[in-house]
């Protein structure tokens, strides 16, 4: 269990280095049986990772989201003081526990990378074949032109970043899993870039799954 909360943190923290425009998606959800639109008015939120920027960006936006929800939020930064985790403080569940509930929050949310992979994808080149018809090109000259402008132009392969989000929301009371989603991230330039899709991705899901009303209802 260590080993995996460590490797959550490392990861969630690795989200600020990437290349290219992100796209997020939902890759599974779970509702607990008999749960409908979530009651809680303030919620806990806390991104699991030690690096400060990242968990400020995240918990940042997330608080943000639930805003326009009518749901409080207390983030987690605001709470723990910046050696917490590297103090073994947050080892003891009741110490972490009470410092949440004293925020009067009955609902705890938190966001954790649990995987990175990279995928290699090949990228044509911008040749054109099969040639449109022999002789369209009529003469060497204009053969030798299409020839740069077309088959010195190979193909080649691309990494992907892929970044695998994990979701929970509790009861603060009961400590219960209330919702939970997976998703996955490919590529995302900054963490500006990662909130953006991921932000969308989740409110998507937690009114398909009945968590919370769609908007304008």
């Amino acid at each position: 269990m260590k080993q995996f909360r460590n490797l959550s943190m490392a990861l969630l923290a690795a989200l600020v280095i990437s290349a290219c425009g992100s796209s997020t998606s939902i890759v599974g959800s779970y509702k607990a049986p008999g749960v409908t639109q979530v009651a809680f008015k303030n919620i806990f939120v806390s991104a699991l990772t030690a690096n400060t920027s990242a968990k400020q960006s995240v918990e940042t936006g997330m608080a943000q989201y639930l805003s326009t929800k009518g749901i409080a939020a207390v983030k987690s930064i605001d709470v723990f003081p910046p050696d917490f985790h590297s103090s073994g403080n947050d080892k003891d569940k009741e110490t972490v526990l009470k410092a949440i509930r004293d925020k009067n929050c009955d609902g705890i949310l938190t966001v954790a990378l649990v995987n990175k992979e990279t995928e290699t994808h090949y990228v044509p080149g911008t040749g054109v074949y099969p040639a449109p018809g022999f002789g369209y090109y009529g003469t060497f000259g204009a053969y030798w032109a299409y020839g740069y402008n077309s088959f010195y132009q190979p193909g080649y392969y691309e990494n992907d970043k892929v970044y695998y989000i994990e979701t929970n929301l509790y009861d603060a009371a009961s400590e219960k899993l209330v919702w939970s989603a997976q998703s996955k991230t490919y590529d995302p330039s900054s963490l500006d870039d990662f909130l953006k899709g991921y932000e969308k991705a989740i409110s998507e899901q937690v009114v398909k799954d009945g968590l919370v009303a769609p908007a304008g209802k």
